[in-house]
């Protein structure tokens, strides 16, 4: 019976692949120390298993490939000839050849594509002939125009999003004991269920005998006694056993989330091929080097951070690190240094790219954001360089007249940015001139899960993440220093600017909760720090992350919600925007919103008996700075509606106890609200409820399928403004 190579072949491409990562790697290390036997010995090695296995399963392009080049290190070996710059080159295209010949069988089940050229280049090798590296690399197989040259500069330019071309793992390998450990705690959650049950049951026939001794005679104390003394048992038990169950499901869900962890290795490990690759290129000279990438990550944060990682170590060999002539000139080594540099910290990963290479020019910097936003010229001509880090993420800056050939791609540090943030992470740097440049990308191992802060600020809370927060101080109000536009305070050294929250959530028409200190959380991002002041610090805390609805996806403010302990609807704000919020606010009208007194927002009352809709409808408004409030069905409605006076109503038709036109009909009979815009939300799109609709009084009708936060604000500010 012949051989069923299907059986083997996504074991035969996962071992090719790691085959492959051996050779390049090893390559890498015969470049720096071409009399390392060892590690010739380990690179040949691996070829000769690519070419056996190739052969069992009749693979005969890879065969002839990985025999060709295993001819070649065969001459090195017999001191023939030397590790010299092409040679290196060719092994990187081998490699690429030889993926190409991978992706091959993927799609098509066999290897079969043209490497003619390749193997004629081996038998050049062999001989100790010239060959034409640039060549053989324009013939590689399905080669991407981009994949070998870097991509955009650091100073970045507008473009679309970058192409999301990382690797996708759809397989994880899993050690059988992981496997087991989950069974087992899987099976003591088992085990406590049933005790609950018959706990319960215990509890069930409780109840019967404390109803019996109520109907008897007062004499029937010590059966009386005797229950009470069961209930007591019966509560310890339950006591006993809630936080053990609560231990196991958090052990449950912690083996369960890091069955998605994968290595950083998987994106970084092969990043030194296409260094040294590209440095070949330019002419460049660069030592790079990889430290903790045994680090894990999810399996989907890694996915996506190839492109980001990739882009950035590109910008630093196109344009970070110098030539030899000019590092020279510079009294610099020829050789730049390149680092990756991966460590977890506070409970996220923070991956470290440095060079030290030119380093940015902050006086361009300043030039250019001046000549784009001249309204600020006078700020920015004040902000340290840090600072003017905000100005390189975004879209469209760049401080260079044109944009090389190798980078011109049109893709910019804002994409970087863009998908950093994607991940729930956070990307910063840190430059000198003349000395180097360093990106500091800071990622959850998770994201399934956030950690943060949960803050309370004029009645509603919220979860601040930990990823911004620099620290958290208590600042007594007598302290707080008097800017000319808003509030500061002194923070050792510097002098950061105090933004009260509540002015962009529109509660601040409460008092705050303490007239004497604040709570200030002080975060960070692209270099610029303000303090957020809250009216408490609740705290710390690791929660379940759930993102926001569709519908709401444009509220930049918001990054997604998490329950609190009593499964409450708790905001994660996104700091980048509120900072941006926060800046948006100037001069008077800094003061205006700032101040707690003489503030009037247009008030809106949101009747639904659907708690998801109303509290969707409510998020929408009160980040357009209307205040809110809700009401379940029309009696309720119609009870709000005596308590106060509001600009605008929005209700459901179809609610319990009294329904919307109902509702509507009787707010008309109100004086005070005789005539304020009603805006029906229903889910029956039928002329007669329209017809009903206008014969009762409203205004604007919206079909809830056809739903979302641009039409709902363009009706009320129609409306009301």
């Amino acid at each position: 019976m012949g051989l069923d190579r299907d059986a083997f072949i996504a074991n035969y491409l996962e071992e090719l692949e790691d085959n492959l990562s051996v050779v390049d790697n090893c390559i890498l290390v015969l470049k720096n120390d071409p009399d390392n036997a060892d590690e010739l010995t380990k690179l040949l090695r691996a070829l000769h298993t690519m070419k056996g296995s190739s052969r069992m399963l009749k693979f005969k392009t890879i065969e002839k490939i990985t025999h060709g080049i295993e001819n070649v290190f065969k001459g090195v070996k017999e001191e023939r000839y030397g590790i010299a710059s092409d040679l290196i080159q060719l092994v990187f295209i081998t490699t690429d050849y030889i993926r190409a010949c991978a992706e091959h069988i993927k799609t098509e089940s066999d290897d079969v594509i043209d490497a003619a050229e390749l193997v004629a280049a081996f038998e050049y090798a062999y001989s100790n002939e010239p060959y034409d590296v640039q060549k053989l690399r324009s013939l590689i197989p399905g080669q991407k125009e981009t994949s070998d040259t870097p991509v955009s500069g650091k100073s970045g330019a507008s473009g679309s999003e970058i192409e999301d071309s990382g690797k996708r793992y759809e397989t994880i390998r899993i050690n059988v004991n992981r496997i087991e450990k989950i069974v087992k705690l899987l099976n003591n959650l088992i085990i406590r269920q049933f005790q609950l049950r018959k706990e319960n049951e215990v509890l069930a026939d409780l109840e019967q005998r404390l109803k019996k001794v109520q109907h008897l005679s007062a004499g029937s104390q010590d059966e009386m006694n005797e229950a009470f003394e069961d209930l007591k048992t019966l509560k310890k038990g339950f006591l006993e056993e809630l936080p053990q169950i609560e231990r196991s499901i958090f052990e449950l869900q912690e083996e369960i989330l890091s069955l998605r962890m994968l290595p950083l290795e998987l994106i970084l490990g092969n990043l030194g091929k296409m260094v040294e690759e590209t440095a070949m290129i330019m002419g460049k000279k660069i030592d790079f080097s990889t430290n903790g990438t045994e680090l894990k990550l999810d399996k989907f944060i890694l996915e996506r951070l190839h492109d980001p990682v990739i882009h950035i170590i590109r910008n630093a060999v196109d344009h970070g690190i110098e030539k030899p002539e000019e590092r020279k000139a510079a009294g610099k080594q020829e050789s730049g240094s390149l680092n990756v540099f991966c460590t977890s910290e506070s409970g996220n990963i923070v991956i470290r790219i440095s060079d030290d290479g030119r380093g940015f020019d902050y006086t361009k910097v300043r030039l250019r954001a001046a000549e784009m936003f001249p309204n600020q010229k006078e700020e920015i001509d004040e902000m340290d360089d840090a600072a003017l880090n905000s100005f390189l993420f975004m879209s469209g800056f760049s401080t260079k007249d044109e944009i090389s050939e190798l980078s011109g791609r049109g893709v910019g540090l804002d994409i970087v940015k863009h998908n950093i943030e994607s991940m729930k992470g956070k990307i910063s740097l840190s430059s000198e001139k003349g000395k180097g440049t360093e990106f500091k990308l800071s990622l959850p191992l998770s994201l399934a899960t956030v950690n943060g802060f949960f803050i309370a600020v004029s009645g509603e809370r919220f979860l601040i993440p930990s990823a911004y927060v620099r620290e958290i101080v208590i600042v007594p109000k007598n302290e707080e220093l008097d800017l000319l536009n808003r509030k500061g305070y002194k923070l050792r050294n510097s002098i950061i600017p105090l933004y009260p929250l509540a002015a962009i959530i529109d509660k601040s028409s409460l008092e705050p909760v303490n007239t004497e200190k604040s709570f200030v959380v002080v975060v960070e991002n692209l270099g610029e720090i303000i303090g957020i002041t809250v009216d408490s610090v609740i705290q710390y805390n690791s929660l379940i992350f759930k993102p926001v609805p569709k519908n709401l996806s444009a509220m930049k403010s918001v990054q997604g919600i998490v329950f609190d302990e009593n499964y409450n609807i708790i905001n994660i704000l996104y700091i980048p925007e509120i900072i941006n919020r926060f800046k948006r606010i100037r001069g008077i009208e800094s003061r205006r919103k700032f101040s707690t007194a003489d503030r009037a927002y247009k008030k809106v009352l949101v009747v639904d008996d659907s708690f998801s809709t109303r509290e969707i409808e409510k998020s929408i408004l009160e980040v357009e700075h209307y205040s809110v409030s809700t009401a379940n069905d029309g009696i309720e409605g119609l009870e709000k509606l005596k308590e106060q006076r509001f600009d605008l109503i929005i209700t459901d038709i179809h609610m319990p106890r009294m329904d919307g036109l109902t509702f509507i009909e009787n707010l008309r009979k109100d004086e005070r609200h005789s005539s304020a815009p009603v805006i029906v939300v229903s889910s029956d799109d039928n002329e007669q409820n329209r017809r009903e609709s206008r014969k009762a009084g409203a205004n604007r009708f919206i079909i809830k399928s056809d739903f979302d936060r641009g039409n709902l604000v363009k009706e009320v500010k129609d409306l009301i403004g």
